[in-house]
C-alpha cells in the first residue's frame, strides 16, 4: 500500500540516493551520459538534502517502508525536485505525490504552480494541466540542458449545495454514434436539463453523435440518461459509472464540434462499419495470444499512467497522428489480428473503422474501454498495469 507523508530528517540519505538513481537510470533516455552525470554527480551529497527538503513542503511516497518517490513545493508555488524510484515508474506514484502538492498549494492560497520540467517529465506535468511557457537551455555543472518552464493556474472548487454535497456523486461517461442533424436544438435543451438537475461536466455534440463525461446525484444522472434514451437515435446508448466524493467539474459545458474525437480523416463512420467488440471478460484471452498485435490508441502522456502489459505505445501526441502511425508501421500486417483499446472506447470505434477501410482483415477493440475493464475484471485477474488517466479533476482512476 503506497502512502504519502511529509519529509522527516532521517529520510535525507534515502532521498539523495533515489534522486541519483532516478536521474542516472530514467532520465538517461532523454539526456546524454555526460549531462546526467553533471545533473546527478557521483557525490550524492552535492546538496544538503535534509536542509533543502526541510525548508519546503516535501512529500514522500512510501511503500512497505521503502521511499519510492518525493516532491518539493516551495511557498511561492514552485515545484522543485519531483522524482519517482526507477522501479516504480508508471505505477501512479507521481500522481499521488502531485495530488498532495496541489492540495497543499490550494490550502496555502497559492494561485498558480510552476516548475522547470525535464524532457522526461514534460508529459507528466502536461497531463496534470500544466502548460509550457517556454523551452530553455540551462547550465548545470558545465553541461547545457534543455528543459521547459511550465505553469498551472489553480482554481478553488466552489462549494456545492448541501443536497448535492451530502451525497456520493456519480460520474457517468458515455458516447454514441448517431446522426444528430439537430444538434443545435439538442444543445439548448441539454443545458437547461442539466442545470435543473445540478449536473456538471462536458458534453460534445457533433453531427456524428455525442460524447460526454458528467457528474451529479444518483437521481440526476438517472434522469439525464433516461432523457437522452428517449430519443430513438440514442435508445441504445450505453454508459459507465464511477463514484467520487468531490464534484470534479465546475459547470456544465455542452459544446458543438465537428468531430467527437479529432481524427482528421473524412468518411469514417463507426455507425456504419466498426471493428469487432470484445467484452472485458474475453479481453485477457485475446491479448495473451502472441500472434495478436495489441495497440494502445491513447496519447503518450495517458499511456505513461498505465497500460496493458505487452501493448504497443504508438507515441501519439494527438489521436490525429494515428492514421500516420498505421500507414508507417502496420501496412504489412493487414492479415494479422489487431486488438486496440482506449479509455472509454470511442477512439477505438474510429480507429477500427479506419483500419477496416484500409483493408485490415481482423480488427478488435475493447468494448467500453479501459474504464469498463477496470470496473468488471477482478484485480487478481486484471492484466492492467498502473492507473488510467481521465480528463477531469480526478486525473486518474484505478
Amino acid at each position: 500500500m503506497i502512502k504519502i507523508r511529509l519529509f522527516q530528517t532521517q529520510d535525507a540519505d534515502r532521498i539523495a540516493q533515489l534522486f541519483h538513481d532516478t536521474v542516472r537510470e530514467v532520465n538517461i533516455r532523454d539526456y546524454s551520459i555526460d549531462r546526467v552525470r553533471a545533473w546527478a554527480p557521483d557525490h550524492i551529497y552535492f546538496r544538503n538534502w535534509a536542509e533543502a527538503c526541510g525548508d519546503r513542503h516535501t512529500y514522500i511516497a512510501e511503500d512497505k517502508g521503502e521511499i519510492i518517490g518525493f516532491g518539493e513545493l516551495e511557498s511561492d508555488g514552485r515545484i522543485d525536485c519531483f522524482y519517482c524510484h526507477k522501479d516504480y515508474q508508471r505505477c501512479g506514484v507521481g500522481t499521488r505525490i502531485y495530488r498532495a502538492i496541489e492540495a497543499k498549494a490550494l490550502e496555502l492560497g497559492i494561485a498558480h504552480l510552476r516548475t522547470e520540467s525535464s524532457i522526461t517529465a514534460k508529459a507528466f506535468f502536461k497531463s496534470r494541466g500544466f502548460s509550457i511557457v517556454k523551452q530553455q537551455q540551462v547550465c548545470c555543472r558545465g553541461e547545457m540542458f534543455t528543459n521547459y518552464v511550465m505553469e498551472k493556474h489553480l482554481k478553488q472548487l466552489p462549494k456545492h449545495s448541501e443536497s448535492l454535497a451530502e451525497k456520493q456523486l456519480i460520474v457517468a461517461t458515455f458516447y454514441h454514434f448517431a446522426n444528430l442533424f439537430d444538434r443545435q436544438e439538442i444543445r439548448s435543451s441539454l443545458i437547461s436539463f442539466c442545470d435543473r438537475h445540478e449536473i456538471k461536466g462536458k458534453i460534445l455534440l457533433a453531427e456524428e453523435g455525442l460524447n460526454a463525461t458528467v457528474a451529479g446525484s444518483r437521481t440526476g444522472i438517472d434522469a439525464l440518461l433516461a432523457y437522452l434514451r428517449s430519443d430513438h437515435r440514442l435508445a441504445k446508448l450505453e454508459h459507465k459509472e464511477s463514484v467520487c466524493d468531490v464534484m470534479p467539474f465546475l459547470k456544465i459545458k455542452v459544446k458543438l464540434t465537428k468531430e467527437l474525437v479529432s481524427f482528421g480523416v473524412s468518411g469514417i463512420d463507426p455507425a456504419r462499419e466498426v471493428g469487432t467488440y470484445v467484452e472485458p471478460k474475453d479481453w485477457n484471452a485475446l491479448i495473451s495470444d502472441p500472434t495478436v498485435i495489441v495497440i494502445d490508441t491513447r496519447n503518450t502522456y495517458e499511456v505513461e499512467f498505465g497500460t496493458f502489459n505487452g501493448s504497443i505505445d504508438p507515441n501519439l501526441e494527438t489521436f490525429g497522428d494515428f492514421p500516420k502511425y498505421v500507414e508507417e508501421n502496420l501496412d504489412s500486417h493487414k492479415q494479422q489480428k489487431i486488438a486496440m483499446f482506449c479509455t472509454g472506447g470511442i477512439r477505438c470505434e474510429k480507429a477500427s473503422a479506419y483500419m477496416l477501410s484500409k483493408g485490415f482483415a481482423e480488427v478488435y477493440h475493447l468494448k467500453g474501454g479501459i474504464l469498463k475493464y477496470l470496473a468488471e475484471i477482478p484485480t487478481e485477474e486484471s492484466l492492467w498495469q498502473g492507473e488510467c488517466f481521465v480528463f477531469d479533476d480526478r486525473i486518474a482512476v484505478t
